[in-house]
């Protein structure tokens, strides 16, 4: 039995600004360590994937934050960015892009010197010949994502160097729309803005088998032909939960994945986060029917929750 487990922990946002909006920030660094000393009791767990957003303003005393709780973790550890792990624009401290993909991109070297170039995405070889790929979707002055033209090149070139090796994709924003705010023209930030050509790209490329992201703070899995995309919900945000995901193969004719949602606080801080979800979204000026679904498709149906396939 051949096997990879791994953990997919996404949007955390450490911030020293405390709680605030629809966030338990103040309380992300003690999610992180609590679900870090979980996670270091799974025997067979081989690493653990965040999907971005470690931060709320990339200070360096969030940095630091992040730091103490992540030395705990006992696993490999594999990190790409999102679209907090950037200080503003008219800010002087801070971490930037550059200084994001310095501190966590192994590959650092090997990507464009430019300032104004995506910089922190990396290709790693897993066990069995299945391989890993973050990606870059971070851009300056905006919460929305992209990947700019260098790295689509790169992409291009990584996949078609290996077209047999079964894949998992790794990138901040979903690459379609996941619930009925993404048709708003402000709320598509929610989707990276040229996922239709990186989706383009994938279809292209029937050896990339799943698709992790976060920043939609919601739990969702969908196939999209023959391709599972799963969407991590926040760990400081309702539901404040973080996934497992298995992939076995007993024979060469294909994988298996399973995928289950962990709660990272306990039932009483998670009927908090709602409530903090609920009251910032009819803030925003939502009516309360759309609110109350979009907290329902942050928790999930039974199967974005938990689920299994074959690839």
């Amino acid at each position: 039995m051949r096997q990879i487990h791994f953990a997919q922990i996404s949007d955390i946002h450490i911030s020293e600004l405390g709680d605030h909006d629809d966030m338990l920030s103040g309380r992300a660094a003690g999610f992180l360590a609590q679900t870090i000393t979980r996670l270091n009791q799974i025997a067979d767990l081989d690493f653990v994937l965040l999907t971005g957003d470690l931060f709320d303003t990339a200070s360096e005393a969030e940095l630091t934050s992040f730091q103490q709780a992540i030395r705990l973790l006992a696993k490999p550890c594999y990190i790409i960015p999102g679209n907090h792990d950037r200080r503003d624009s008219d800010r002087a401290s801070g971490l930037t892009r550059r200084a994001f993909a310095e501190q966590f991109n192994p590959q650092i070297d090997r990507r464009p010197v430019d300032n104004g170039a995506q910089a922190g995405y990396w290709a790693i070889d897993l066990p069995f010949g299945l391989r890993l790929i973050g990606l870059d979707s971070i851009i300056d002055g905006d919460w929305s994502g992209e990947i700019d033209p260098p790295q689509m090149r790169w992409l291009t070139a990584e996949l078609s160097r290996h077209p047999n090796n079964p894949t998992i994709v790794a990138i901040h924003h979903p690459l379609h729309p996941l619930a009925p705010i993404d048709a708003d023209p402000y709320w598509q930030r929610f989707v990276l803005s040229n996922g239709p050509e990186l989706l383009a790209l994938l279809n292209a490329q029937p050896q990339v088998k799943l698709v992790l992201t976060g920043h939609h703070h919601l739990a969702k899995a969908e196939w999209l032909g023959r391709r599972l995309h799963l969407a991590c919900p926040a760990l400081s945000i309702y539901p404040c939960a973080y996934r497992t995901i298995r992939l076995t193969q007993a024979d060469d004719s294909g994988w298996g994945v399973a995928w289950q949602t962990h709660p990272a606080a306990g039932s009483e801080t998670v009927a908090e986060a709602e409530k903090r979800m609920i009251d910032a979204w009819q803030a925003a000026g939502f009516e309360a029917d759309f609110v109350a679904e979009h907290a329902r498709l942050a928790l999930g149906s039974p199967f974005d929750r938990s689920g299994q396939a074959s690839f």
